[in-house]
C-alpha cells in the first residue's frame, strides 16, 4: 500500500564508484589542507609540498653517512607519493567529464568486482581507521588497489 512512496534503490554503476573512490581517497590526501581552499588548489599545494620535500631531500643524499641514505630512502619514497597522486589527480579528472561516463563503465568493465568490493570498504571506512596507523594503511591499500584496477586508462 504504502510502496508506491518508496524512492526505487539507485544503481550505482562502476563510474560513479570509482569516482567516490577517488574523491575519497583525495580528500584524505589533503586532510591537512584548510578546506576554505578550492579542492583542485589543494591538490596543487599538496603536489607543491611533496616536489619541495623530493628536492631537499635529493640535496642532502650522500652514501657515506647514514643520514645521507635516509635522506635517500626519503627521496624514493617522496618520488613514489607524488606520482601516485599526480596519477589519482588525473585519472579524478577524468572522472569529473560525465560525457566519458558510458565510455569508462565499458572500459572498467573487467574490473567491476575489484571496484564494487573497494567501493564498499570506502563505505564502511569507519570500521577500517580505528587509529591513525591503520587508517594510513587502509587509504594506502585503497589506492594502490584503485590505481591497479584502473592502470588500463591512459
Amino acid at each position: 500500500m504504502f510502496g508506491i512512496f518508496k524512492e526505487p534503490e539507485k544503481i550505482i554503476d562502476t563510474y560513479e564508484q570509482v569516482h567516490v573512490i577517488l574523491k575519497s581517497l583525495l580528500t584524505y590526501e589533503l586532510k591537512e589542507l584548510p578546506h576554505r581552499y578550492e579542492f583542485w588548489y589543494r591538490v596543487a599545494i599538496r603536489q607543491e609540498e611533496l616536489r619541495t620535500l623530493q628536492a631537499e631531500h635529493r640535496a642532502k643524499i650522500s652514501m657515506s653517512s647514514a643520514v645521507g641514505r635516509f635522506h635517500q630512502v626519503q627521496y624514493e619514497v617522496m618520488t613514489q607519493k607524488l606520482a601516485k597522486l599526480e596519477r589519482v589527480a588525473d585519472i579524478y579528472k577524468l572522472f569529473c567529464i560525465e560525457d566519458e561516463r558510458e565510455a569508462l563503465n565499458h572500459r572498467l568493465y573487467f574490473h567491476q568486482n575489484n571496484i564494487a568490493i573497494l567501493y564498499d570498504h570506502i563505505q564502511h571506512k569507519e570500521l577500517y581507521t580505528y587509529c591513525d596507523a591503520a587508517q594510513q594503511q587502509f587509504w594506502e591499500a585503497v589506492r594502490d588497489d584503485i590505481l591497479h584496477a584502473i592502470a588500463h586508462l591512459d
